[in-house]
């Protein structure tokens, strides 16, 4: 058979990973286990997501399972990737308060799926999207004073474990409250150096304020990264699981509060008033959180990090559409990510505004 007419497998299709899941599953639970329902999620721009259904002989019967298996891509938007901070941060925080899957296996090798990768469960519920049309609201009050609260109280839970007596702290590598802010303005602009083709005078303005203005954090804690409307699924009235994780790391805890802030994940009520991730005030937050979290948020701490995480997402988007320039990512959502930087530079210019 000539090369030309030999048939080559995608690695990472539905099929070559269904085969690849009853392999790693039949050597890890002793017993053949049998894949169902295959199939790969549109959502999400960085790790490759799969739902499926495993099933196999258990020590009191047959078992069934709902699972979700993420890869890592190599030629992804954040490759090379781990999957084990994540993995660590969601097994550690399981059952204090933090509604997040259940995790079973990962590595940070290629050898069982071609890349780094981890299995959860999957859970129940839909993302509620932060885009409504203009004279709407996301959720009718009562719905919204429920998930808000259970939002909140979800975050002041994350920022208060105590990750230093856990697994987690293996991640540490000397982050401090002195140098958290630096340390997450260095590895951004370090991203932005290695994507960018061209230079933006308000983005190098941005990164000479945010490096001359880092505060110092109340304390270091894990910080979600990409804490908002849209990661979160909701069943009901009631959050069942806060997702993607990807950005997990040790931070200032402001970071997460300032990235609920931003005015792209919000929406006005039919009375006027901007409530963050279309479920609360920012006083209420500042208010509720800090009931629940025991730390008096600075405002000025916020503003500083609402600024730094437009600049996040302007490298974000940078990154997406470069990655898909170099052929390295064919998902034609990152392109698309492309069209969204004057949009995003906009929101940037607006919050150097507020912190001038």
């Amino acid at each position: 058979m000539t090369r030309s007419s030999q048939s080559v497998r995608d690695p990472f299709s539905e099929a070559v990973v269904g085969e690849r899941l009853a392999a790693f599953l039949s050597q890890r639970h002793g017993a053949a286990t049998q894949i169902e329902s295959v199939k790969r999620y549109t959502v999400g721009f960085s790790w490759m997501t799969y739902g499926f259904v495993a099933s196999w002989a258990g020590a009191t019967g047959p078992e069934r399972h709902r699972l979700v298996l993420r890869i890592g891509p190599p030629t992804g938007l954040f490759a090379p990737y781990l999957a084990s901070p994540e993995f660590t941060v969601l097994h550690a925080v399981q059952g204090h308060g933090v509604p997040v899957p259940g995790v079973h296996f990962f590595s940070d090798g290629s050898e069982d799926f071609g890349a780094p990768f981890f299995i959860a469960e999957h859970m129940p519920g839909t993302a509620p999207l932060p885009w409504v049309a203009p004279g709407q609201e996301a959720f009718e009050p009562a719905l919204r004073a429920r998930l808000a609260e259970q939002f909140v109280s979800s975050l002041a839970a994350l920022h208060r474990f105590d990750w230093q007596h856990s697994p987690v702290a293996e991640f540490a590598t000397h982050v401090t409250p002195d140098n958290a802010a630096a340390r997450q303005v260095a590895h951004w602009e370090e991203a932005l150096r290695r994507w960018q083709l061209r230079e933006y005078p308000v983005v190098e303005q941005t990164l000479s304020w945010l490096k001359a203005n880092c505060p110092q954090a109340p304390h270091v804690a894990i910080v979600h990264g990409d804490y908002r409307i849209g990661n979160f699924l909701v069943e009901q009235d009631r959050i069942t699981a806060v997702l993607d994780w990807e950005l997990v790391h040790l931070g200032d805890p402001h970071e997460d509060l300032a990235f609920m802030c931003l005015r792209a994940f919000g929406g006005k009520a039919l009375d006027g008033r901007f409530l963050v991730c279309h479920l609360l005030t920012r006083e209420a937050l500042y208010e509720r959180y800090g009931a629940l979290s025991g730390m008096a948020v600075r405002p000025a701490s916020v503003l500083f990090y609402e600024l730094f995480n437009a600049f996040k997402l302007f490298v974000i988007h940078v990154g997406a559409t470069r990655c898909f320039e170099d052929g390295a990512f064919t998902d034609l959502r990152m392109p698309a990510m492309g069209a969204q930087i004057p949009r995003v530079l906009l929101q940037i210019e607006k919050a150097l505004e507020a912190v001038a």
